[in-house]
């Protein structure tokens, strides 16, 4: 009986390749002075042998678990990367472009050799599982599963960073795999920033709405990973905080092309909800009112502001009232509270850079009128990627308070550790 014996087709392998593709143990087809697969991610591609060595230790977005290595390594958030580059774009061209200019479309040349079962299983959690953790109402699913899910189709960063968030959602959700999920969310959170950067020079009016769902998902993702020791979203323990310069591209975004940006289909829906208040909430809305009303006796007996100052302060203030009697609005609707984001963030987004700048130095008012802010991230404490976040900047806060003061926080604290 004849043995029929299937011959094997003899494979080149890639002694050269460029180092993206050696990390991640693709095939490259050495096409310079990019290849294919590093064209089709956006991502600088190179040929030397000294830059591969430095970068090692970079992504590996189609790696299987059983090839990713056991330990953790640090996650790396490449913020000051990020905002350099963003800020160095925006002085090379003062006035953004707002001209029609044309993008690549990497849908149509996407290679199957980029495409891993990791990556599929992270793209169907997102889409089932993480958008509803995202969002609040019917509208905004459907803009996250219709629209922004075909962005990442069209525009790697949307791709890489939807990926990112939900290895982090899926690690949240099954500890004893937390570090492989996190090195998943790394090796992609780090091909997404570099995907976003690459585009900036060319921001108008056809891409802003892609580049500005990119900088959320680049927040959410440093959400996502949990509090990091010395970061306090607003201040650190030194130099800029690192979540305030990831949040400052988004403004370079919104300052340019708002318009644009909040247009179509992420134009915001008016709500038709009537808000029920029960009498327990209203008491309790009225008492938080209270305690943050009174921080203006803090500002009184102070004697060294000037009537500028005094503005800025009670300012501050005010706004948070008015941001607190938002939140118990939307909380007297019962919907998720994931619906909280916007008008928590929202306040951190108005503060004048002077109020900011006093913040970085750990005024000490400064720090009373934050920690009566962050009580208020309690009601998110159900929201995944918002867990622990309020009690890590009320410590942050209590670090750097003179022991004299500790006593205008007791209430945002009695409300963080409540249960």
């Amino acid at each position: 009986m004849t043995r029929l014996v299937r011959s094997r087709r003899t494979h080149h392998k890639s002694r050269s390749g460029c180092s993206n593709c050696k990390r991640r143990r693709i095939k490259c087809d050495e096409k310079k002075p990019i290849c294919t697969n590093c064209a089709n991610h956006e991502v600088e591609c190179t040929f030397s042998a000294r830059e591969s060595s430095e970068l090692s230790s970079a992504a590996s977005g189609s790696l299987s678990p059983s090839e990713r290595r056991p330990q953790e390594k640090k996650y790396r958030f490449r913020t000051s990367q990020y905002t350099t580059e963003i800020s160095n774009r925006t002085a090379q061209s003062p006035a953004l472009k707002t001209t029609e200019m044309p993008y690549k479309d990497v849908s149509t040349e996407a290679s199957m050799e980029s495409i891993s079962m990791v990556d599929l299983q992270l793209f169907h959690h997102f889409l089932v599982s993480t958008i509803p953790t995202t969002v609040d109402d019917d509208h905004g699913r459907a803009v996250w599963q219709n629209h922004v899910v075909q962005w990442a189709f069209e525009f790697p960063s949307i791709m890489h960073l939807l990926l990112a968030l939900s290895a982090l959602h899926m690690g949240h959700g099954k500890p004893a795999l937390r570090v492989q999920y996190l090195q998943q969310a790394d090796d992609h959170f780090t091909f997404g920033v570099q995907s976003v950067t690459a585009v900036l020079s060319e921001l108008n009016a056809d891409t802003c709405q892609k580049v500005y769902i990119s900088a959320v998902m680049i927040c959410f993702a440093y959400f996502g990973r949990g509090p990091r020791p010395g970061e306090y979203l607003v201040f650190s323990d030194n130099g800029p905080a690192e979540w305030l310069v990831l949040m400052h591209g988004v403004k370079l975004i919104l300052e340019s092309h708002r318009k644009k940006v909040f247009s179509g289909v992420l134009e915001p829906k008016p709500s038709s909800d009537i808000p029920n208040m029960s009498p327990s909430m209203q008491n309790e809305m009225q008492e938080y009112t209270a305690q943050v009303q009174g921080l203006q006796r803090l500002v009184d007996i102070q004697h060294s502001w000037d009537a500028g100052d005094r503005v800025m302060y009670v300012s501050a203030i005010d706004n948070l009232t008015s941001t607190l009697e938002e939140v118990y609005q939307k909380r007297s609707l019962h919907k998720p509270a994931v619906g909280l984001m916007h008008i928590l963030i929202g306040w951190l987004y108005r503060l004048p850079r002077d109020f900011v700048a006093e913040l970085e130095r750990k005024n000490p008012l400064a720090l009373v009128i934050l920690a009566h802010w962050a009580g208020l991230l309690k009601y998110m404490e159900s929201v995944w990627f918002m867990r622990g976040w309020g009690e890590h900047v009320l410590n942050g806060v209590c670090a750097f308070l003179p022991a004299d003061l500790l006593g205008w926080i007791e209430w945002p604290m009695e409300r963080v550790q409540k249960e």
